[in-house]
């Protein structure tokens, strides 16, 4: 009977493609700065509409926080996990420097956007903002373990606050992604990173 029907949806099927415009959003804001890119950029390039967009993120500032956080999981987090793993404090540095001076590709912009995002925190709306202060302080405290254990281990000697040094490491890592970014010479950049570690290692 026409009772029995299954209803129709009101209005146009859904096919905003979240991941993929996540995805563009990222590779947009990682590439060219959180600065110098448009929500109408990432629309005309991640093929959506604007107002479907805001329908899926509500503003700017959640897609900018989704954005990060889709960075965090395929690159960041991977990224931070080696200070998890047992090696010794020479090699983690080495891996460390390799990561932070590596080469764009079309896959991998150079940089990071995690550092792009603080050195541009009022460009950011408040949920982004936080969030990149919380990894920032997740990174301190990451380095800070790492440090502890090198230093137990007889590898470094730490002679100053471990906070104090751990700040060390990541303004020193930040300044490397943020050199890359801007073009300067790769060798150049490590060759200056591997003197300002020095004073861990003696």
């Amino acid at each position: 009977m026409a009772g029995d029907l299954p209803k129709r949806a009101r209005g146009r099927p859904k096919t905003f493609d979240r991941t993929r415009t996540l995805e563009v959003a990222m590779d947009c804001y990682w590439r060219e700065g959180v600065e110098s890119v448009s929500v109408n950029e990432i629309c005309r390039r991640a093929g959506v509409s604007k107002p479907g967009l805001y329908r899926e993120f509500d503003s700017e500032d959640r897609l900018m926080d989704a954005a990060l956080t889709r960075y965090h999981e395929t690159t960041l987090g991977p990224a931070m996990a080696m200070f998890a793993e047992d090696r010794p404090f020479a090699e983690t540095l080495t891996a460390l420097i390799e990561f932070a001076t590596r080469d764009e590709t079309s896959d991998m912009p150079a940089g990071c956007l995690f550092a792009k995002m603080l050195g541009h925190r009022d460009r950011l709306g408040p949920m982004t903002a936080a969030h990149v202060d919380a990894l920032q302080s997740e990174g301190v405290h990451v380095y800070a373990e790492w440090l502890e254990r090198s230093a137990k281990r007889g590898e470094i000697t730490l002679g100053v606050p471990v906070e104090l040094l751990a700040t060390y490491v990541d303004a020193q890592v930040t300044m490397m992604l943020n050199r890359i970014a801007a073009g300067e010479d790769p060798k150049v950049v490590r060759a200056h990173a591997e003197l300002a570690f020095s004073v861990l290692t003696g």
